[in-house]
Formats: structure tokens, C-alpha cells, sequence
């Protein structure tokens, strides 16, 4: 599959839970892997060779967290919330790229709640740089799409405009007052509608 889509051009994206389904994809050469959480009979268990092999061939990692990530944490049971949180900091250390996302429209993740799953990684220690990184150039670089994701000269303007700094405090993208795509006003006071045409 990796070799068909790789003669049109395309990645692929690889839904894994398990450690050695992991492994043969990252082996397969897939461009991300959706939810990466290295289950197997006997709990939580990856390998540091597999995560290595990821950062060198920059295969990223979209962890799939809904908002209400808190409950899913109590589920899990302290030992395993740990162990989570252990393997997620261990791929950070080794350079592996992560990509936000959730995992909405599965039984118990509703839509709706994007910054709920970026303030996971902040609960784990990643600095809100890094946090903003994995929602705009991470998720566009994983994807292949050269011209956005960042704001720079030549590229194509898709960005919100926030009532307050997500630097310091990521609730700011929960107060989105503008949405431009390609630099033309999506949504927000003025935006332009479907009635008038544009």
C-alpha cells in the first residue's frame, strides 16, 4: 500500500494500537500513525528502537485525544495513565513529530472540543510553542502540504485571528473572532456569505 501511494505521491496514515503493529508500519514506511498507543497483552509496551526509527524517518504521530481526555485518564487507571504519559514523553525526547487531532465521532469523543485535546499535552509538560506547532506546520508537514501551516511570504494565508495570546494560555483558540482561508475572510464580523455571492 505505502509503495502504491508513494507512486502517486501520497503518504499514508496508519491507525495502530498495537506495539507490533507499530513497528511493521513504521517498517512499511508510513507517513503517520493515528492513535500509536504501543498496547499488547502485557500493558503498555514500546520498543526504542521503533520510536528512533520514527524521528529519522519522520513518521508522525497524531496521539487522537479527545477533550474529555481526563475521564479517559481515570479509566485508564493510574499505572496505565503513567505509562501512557511516559512512552509520549520518551517519542517527544527522541524527536518524534507530534500532529493534533482528535478522536471525534467515536462513542464517548464528541466534537467540538480541539483546544480540550491540545491542553493534554500541556497537562504532559509540552511548552504551548510546541503545542501551537503540532495544530499548524506539524500537521501540514505530515500531510505533505508545502504551503501553509506556517505565516510566510508565498504561502497561502489560512489562519484565526483569537482574543488573547495562545502562548500563554491556550483557552485564547476558544475565542476565535476571524477565520481566513487563503487570505480571505472565512468567518467572523463581515465575513463574507454564501447569499451575497462570494
Amino acid at each position: 500500500m505505502v509503495e502504491e501511494a508513494g507512486r502517486h505521491g501520497l503518504g499514508v496514515a496508519a491507525h495502530a494500537h498495537g506495539s507490533q503493529t507499530i513497528a511493521d508500519c513504521v517498517a512499511a514506511g508510513v507517513r503517520t500513525i493515528e492513535h500509536c498507543s504501543w498496547r499488547t497483552a502485557e500493558g503498555i509496551v514500546h520498543d526504542p528502537a521503533v520510536i528512533r526509527r520514527m524521528a529519522e524517518d519522520d513518521v508522525a504521530v497524531c496521539r487522537c485525544v479527545s477533550g474529555d481526555w481526563r475521564l479517559f485518564l481515570d479509566q485508564m487507571g493510574p499505572e496505565r495513565a503513567k505509562a501512557m504519559a511516559e512512552v509520549i514523553l520518551e517519542m517527544r525526547e527522541a524527536g518524534v513529530r507530534f500532529i493534533a487531532g482528535t478522536d471525534a465521532g467515536v462513542p464517548g469523543a464528541r466534537f467540538g472540543d480541539y483546544v480540550g485535546m491540545l491542553e493534554f499535552f500541556a497537562s504532559l509538560g509540552f511548552t504551548r510553542r510546541e503545542i501551537l506547532d503540532m495544530a499548524t506546520v506539524n500537521a501540514a508537514h505530515a500531510l505533505g502540504l508545502a504551503d501553509t501551516g506556517v505565516l510566510a511570504p508565498g504561502k497561502r494565508a489560512d489562519l484565526i485571528v483569537v482574543d488573547g495570546d495562545p502562548l500563554t494560555d491556550l483557552n485564547a483558540l476558544r475565542r476565535i473572532r476571524h477565520v481566513f482561508t487563503a487570505g480571505r475572510r472565512a468567518a467572523g464580523p463581515d465575513a463574507p456569505t454564501h447569499e451575497s455571492g462570494s
